[in-house]
């Protein structure tokens, strides 16, 4: 996708490029060195540090796509968390743009899970934690992610996640003071709450509460709580809370709790973060 010239642009900076690593409708991601700048030329040769590189092509996106963009940019430049991936620089020739941030090395929650199948409970609640810690902050900050799932939760190690892909993140009020609706479908229809769905307005910050419980009933089942193949018959299972544990499938029933009060149709009713964080499930010790 991206021209010699840009590489070479990239190169006079200190980045080189390696393999893809990732690939979306409009952008692809790039392994990356960087050399170190004020080293001696020796070591400047050597470019030690990694780093992920996005890179996307304005002329292949949609008007839709290039309006997301500066957001995502500014939402990822504003926040600061160990859980959540930062953006180290960003770079715009032509029509690309370069956005330099943390690389993960052990790729995406969904690969893991697909790879070795699902989490131990012990291990999902670690994950979850760090999880749960990166959207509260990011709520506490005023902003929302908006497309919560497991192929946006990058491990940058064996037991350290960070949240990725602000494509769709957007501002919120503080608090209380003025609630503000969102009315733009964002996200994947697999961790979508019924509100977006069913296309009406709905607050950003609930509907990322609806994806994490999402994300952690995939955790600890390896499976997705709600077959996204027919929406309608998706909303009314929503609605109805008709999801269902796998055969042999044995969590505490704290943990179902939780993932109770998460995937919870009614948006009143439905855990906010802050009750996420003082819930027994994540307050037990391993054994």
């Amino acid at each position: 996708m991206t021209s010699g010239p840009v590489k070479a642009r990239l190169l006079d900076h200190g980045y080189r490029l390696g393999k893809v690593i990732g690939e979306g409708s409009y952008s692809k991601v790039y392994y990356s060195e960087h050399r170190l700048q004020g080293d001696h030329l020796q070591q400047q040769q050597q470019f030690p540090e990694r780093s992920a590189c996005k890179i996307i092509d304005r002329k292949q996106s949609t008007m839709e796509y290039s309006q997301f963009l500066p957001r995502e940019i500014k939402t990822m430049t504003a926040l600061s968390h160990p859980n959540i991936v930062a953006v180290h620089s960003v770079f715009e020739f032509g029509p690309y743009v370069c956005i330099f941030m943390d690389y993960c090395r052990c790729g995406d929650l969904l690969q893991r899970i697909l790879q070795r199948g699902k989490l131990s409970q012990a291990k999902a609640r670690n994950f979850f934690r760090q999880l749960v810690s990166a959207v509260r902050y990011m709520h506490c900050q005023g902003f929302c992610h908006r497309d919560i799932k497991c192929e946006n939760v990058l491990l940058s190690g064996p037991a350290h996640l960070k949240l990725s892909d602000f494509t769709f993140a957007k501002q919120c009020p503080a608090e209380e003071a003025s609630k503000q609706l969102s009315k733009t479908f964002c996200g994947s229809v697999a961790y979508a709450a019924p509100e977006i769905l069913k296309g009406i307005l709905y607050d950003p910050k609930r509907y990322d509460m609806w994806s994490l419980g999402c994300v952690l009933f995939v955790m600890v089942t390896g499976t997705m709580p709600f077959d996204e193949t027919n929406v309608p018959e998706t909303i009314h299972r929503q609605e109805t809370k008709q999801y269902f544990y796998p055969e042999g499938v044995k969590l505490n029933p704290t943990l179902l709790e939780l993932i109770d009060s998460l995937i919870e149709p009614d948006v009143e009713r439905r855990a906010t973060v802050e009750q996420v964080v003082e819930c027994l499930w994540l307050k037990e010790q391993d054994a």
